[in-house]
């Protein structure tokens, strides 16, 4: 399956991460990636030493995604193991039984890569206009599947207006959708939907939660790009 030439993301470009870098006694900066990495590489920053970004807590070094993986410590496991399984099911994407299979495969793969402990999809099938749960992973209850979201649904209305959602810090629609997945035997520490548009058209969304830390924006871009791969390929 073709991952290039996808709509465009739901997601706004940022820009690059300022840090702050202490040794405990004095604290540079901010200075971005890829000048903190080249301290690394060249001995100016030790180990031992602790970053954080402008608005962050300090951590320690290989808390940072590239400093760990410099360090040959951070395999890329979550990440290889659904991209495996990704191009293992390549071929037969296109003879899955029906739309349930299909909604069942990209809530798998997208869970894998944000590391969700629960997870729903949401689509609009062939037989309908509305968003429908078809999908439903993890310990939360499966209590939802088969029925559509109401229109006053607040996560719903912040994906029609092309809106992630994710928390903490949560407000009013974060807490809907943490609601969402109030049965999880773990509880809910971080809730996360991203909108799947093909076109200009909604076609599904996708929600996680998760007990740990809130889920990483890049991991959320990584699961958009695997449904509106799956969609446009099953579509084709």
């Amino acid at each position: 399956m073709q991952l290039y030439n996808l709509p465009h993301s739901v997601f706004r470009p940022e820009p690059p991460p300022l840090w702050y870098v202490t040794n405990g006694e004095l604290t540079v900066g901010p200075v971005v990636t890829g000048l903190l990495i080249k301290g690394v590489e060249h001995g100016r920053v030790p180990d031992f030493c602790h970053v954080r970004t402008m608005r962050g807590n300090w951590r320690q070094l290989e808390a940072v995604r590239e400093i760990a993986s410099l360090h040959g410590v951070s395999p890329p496991s979550r990440h290889a193991s659904a991209y495996a399984l990704f191009s293992e099911r390549e071929t037969p994407l296109s003879r899955l039984r029906d739309e349930d299979e299909l909604c069942a495969l990209i809530t798998q793969l997208s869970s894998i890569v944000t590391g969700a402990e629960s997870a729903m999809m949401h689509w609009v099938g062939r037989s309908t206009r509305r968003l429908e749960t078809r999908a439903v992973l993890g310990t939360v209850s499966r209590d939802r599947l088969g029925y559509a979201l109401p229109d006053d649904d607040l996560v719903l209305k912040s994906a029609r207006t092309g809106r992630p959602v994710f928390g903490p810090p949560f407000g009013a629609t974060e807490d809907a959708l943490a609601k969402r997945f109030a049965s999880s035997q773990v509880g809910v520490g971080a809730a996360a939907m991203v909108p799947i548009f093909i076109g200009a058209s909604l076609k599904a969304m996708l929600e996680f939660s998760r007990p740990g830390h809130a889920f990483r924006r890049t991991d959320l871009q990584r699961a958009e790009r695997i449904a509106q791969g799956a969609l446009r390929s099953r579509s084709n």
